[in-house]
């Protein structure tokens, strides 16, 4: 299916590549659809950027404008307290789907793109008290509408600051089906996301949360803390099926751009795909997916098979050895059958906590 909207790591991408628009002056503002807002900036020493935002899918730069005669009068509340003013920064709020735009004009204004769920876009003055929206909610937890006071949504887990510790209580306490599921949803890295992470550190995306291991939680961490230094100077990775700021593990890349904006600008999140088309394509990842993991057993059944062959070959001199340490195990206690095998030079290993034994074959 191709893609619709941009994960919490993509926004992070965005967000570093949109700084110099930082201190730029907010010129024009244009309502070009329903969902869709463009605001034109005039940056110093590079003049005009436009900025395609587009409520609930993405935000990029872009080079298109297609502005209707009559703004909308979401538009021109907009121009009335923001057109003209400078943007003193430009932030992602914590690892949220949101974009917070702090504007200066006589006074301070947020400027508020919501990019999860069916998305939206807020004015508020300084004290987070709503101006204007691009459409009113009523939330579980919150109002998104005019003279309310503005409250970003419930944060979940942070993944840019999350540490093993938590992360391993977050694979303790899940209920989804696998490990790729859990960084998915629960720690919101997305599903691409998710399960390249689970290659980088050689984890059975379909294993349990509940078995990854402390040190495997630490690798995990250790390995979304190198894609974070990625997304800080991100490019542009067209495949098939997806847009990302990095290279994937394994993947054929159908086109790179200069920037991971560049690289979503043609994205059309509202065109419609046929759900026979999505069909053969969920079809056809389950056959690839399946055909990996048959991949996996195969190499395992191998590796298995030569075990057994090598036991069957050294069948003799290994029962021997079972029957001295039986016959030991009689008068002598674990430490001196430790002693006694440790004289044999094909003993490798005596796990006293396990009662195990290393041979090289």
């Amino acid at each position: 299916m191709p893609k619709k909207s941009i994960s919490s790591l993509e926004l992070t991408a965005l967000v570093n590549e949109l700084q110099f628009l930082v201190q730029s002056k907010l010129s024009q503002i244009y309502h070009q659809d329903e969902k869709e807002l463009l605001l034109q900036f005039h940056v110093t020493g590079t003049g005009k950027e436009l900025l395609k935002i587009i409520a609930g899918k993405l935000l990029c730069l872009t080079s298109n404008k297609d502005a209707p005669i009559k703004p909308s009068a979401f538009c021109m509340q907009l121009r009335k307290y923001i057109e003209g003013a400078f943007l003193e920064s430009l932030y992602q709020k914590d690892a949220e789907r949101v974009v917070v735009f702090e504007l200066e004009k006589k006074d301070r204004y947020y400027f508020i793109v919501e990019l999860f769920s069916k998305g939206n876009v807020i004015l508020t003055d300084k004290n987070y008290q709503i101006i204007g929206v691009l459409e009113e909610q009523i939330w579980k937890d919150r109002a998104v509408k005019p003279k309310e006071k503005y409250i970003f949504p419930l944060a979940g887990h942070n993944w840019k600051t999350i540490t093993p510790k938590e992360l391993k209580e977050v694979f303790e306490k899940s209920e989804k089906r696998n490990t790729a599921t859990t960084l998915a949803t629960e720690v919101g890295l997305g599903g691409i996301y998710a399960e390249e992470v689970c290659l980088l550190n050689e984890i059975d995306k379909d294993k349990s949360p509940k078995t990854v291991t402390s040190e495997e939680a630490q690798k995990v961490v250790k390995t979304i803390h190198n894609l974070l230094h990625l997304v800080e100077s991100p490019g542009g990775y067209i495949y098939e099926e997806e847009i990302t700021p990095f290279p994937l593990q394994g993947q054929k890349v159908v086109q790179e751009t200069k920037t991971y904006s560049e690289a979503i600008d043609g994205l059309n999140p509202f065109q419609i795909v046929s759900p026979y088309v999505q069909k053969i394509k969920s079809l056809e990842k389950n056959i690839s997916d399946q055909q990996e993991t048959m991949r996996k057993h195969e190499v395992g059944v191998e590796l298995n098979r030569r075990k057994g062959e090598l036991i069957y070959e050294k069948y003799m001199p290994l029962r021997k050895l079972l029957e001295i340490v039986a016959e030991m195990k009689k008068t002598s206690n674990w430490h001196q059958i430790e002693e006694e095998l440790r004289k044999e030079k094909k003993i490798k290993q005596v796990n006293l906590k396990t009662k195990k034994i290393i041979i090289d074959l």
